[in-house]
């Protein structure tokens, strides 16, 4: 039975990939923060161990990753930990942006890091991160989330090449609006925070468009892909047909109309 690590596997996308990946028969260990939300999980003991995980904790992944290898070559690390703090970069706190960078982008190469000399022991492996349409294209009112996905797509392309011939493949899933409670950390925060924003009624229209979207189990699926399969696709993108359509034109939309177009919703 292969095992394969899943983070942020307490709710969301992670919670739905866990899940799915268990009933396909690998052993999943599922980290989060909240070890009560992970043993809510029903899942046979032979497939799901619940581990008690900080993304922000780069001390304890050492032991961590040794404790989980100890019960089992690690076949696959599923990097799904992450969040979103809305905020004009003018209204954004550094300490706000340093910390959505320590959890959605140094949390997850510190991780990486640790089970990648286990792979390469092994001479295969498959290292998924979810990272997000964000990560493709920058927008506003989430310009320090974007920054953290395209760090992510960046370092992604670097180790996939790295990789290279190695049996190790590194998968980015890339997610439009979806419906998880990335947003539930801090949507109370940014209300009161960005009241007397200028950009206010903009927040308030961002908040309520990314209030639903597409089912978690959508993008659990094509982790479950990235994992299974011999030959998975470097990305896979998953969104509403406006979303992908909006994605590939963006490629050939000149600049300025484009930043022209997008600030006109800030309104």
């Amino acid at each position: 039975m292969k095992s394969v690590i899943v983070t942020g596997a307490s709710s969301g996308i992670g919670k739905a990939a866990t899940v799915m990946l268990a009933n396909s028969g690998y052993r999943v260990f599922g980290l989060a923060r909240s070890y009560d939300k992970l043993k809510m999980l029903e899942l046979p003991a032979e497939n799901y161990v619940p581990v008690k995980f900080d993304i922000t904790r780069p001390e304890t992944f050492g032991a961590i990753v040794n404790d989980i290898a100890a019960q089992g070559d690690i076949f696959g690390l599923v990097n799904n930990a992450g969040y979103v703090e809305p905020g004009a970069i003018e209204d954004i706190g550094m300490e706000d942006l340093r910390a959505q960078f320590e959890t959605n982008f140094f949390g997850l190469v510190g991780l990486t890091k640790q089970v990648l000399p286990i792979m390469m022991q092994r001479g295969e492996g498959r290292i998924v991160n979810t990272s997000s349409m964000a990560g493709l294209i920058s927008l506003p009112l989430i310009g320090a989330y974007c920054a953290s996905k395209h760090a992510l797509e960046a370092v992604s392309d670097a180790l996939r090449m790295e990789l290279w011939n190695t049996g190790i493949k590194v998968v980015n899933i890339n997610p439009g609006v979806i419906e998880t409670n990335i947003h539930a950390v801090t949507n109370s925060k940014t209300a009161l925070l960005k009241e007397k924003s200028r950009f206010s009624r903009a927040y308030k229209k961002y908040l309520e468009d990314v209030s639903s979207g597409l089912p978690a189990n959508r993008v659990a699926g094509a982790i479950v892909e990235a994992i299974s399969s011999p030959d998975p696709k470097p990305r896979y993108v998953i969104g509403s047909g406006r979303e992908k359509a909006g994605l590939r034109l963006r490629r050939y939309i000149p600049d300025r109309l484009f930043y022209s177009q997008v600030s006109k919703r800030l309104t």
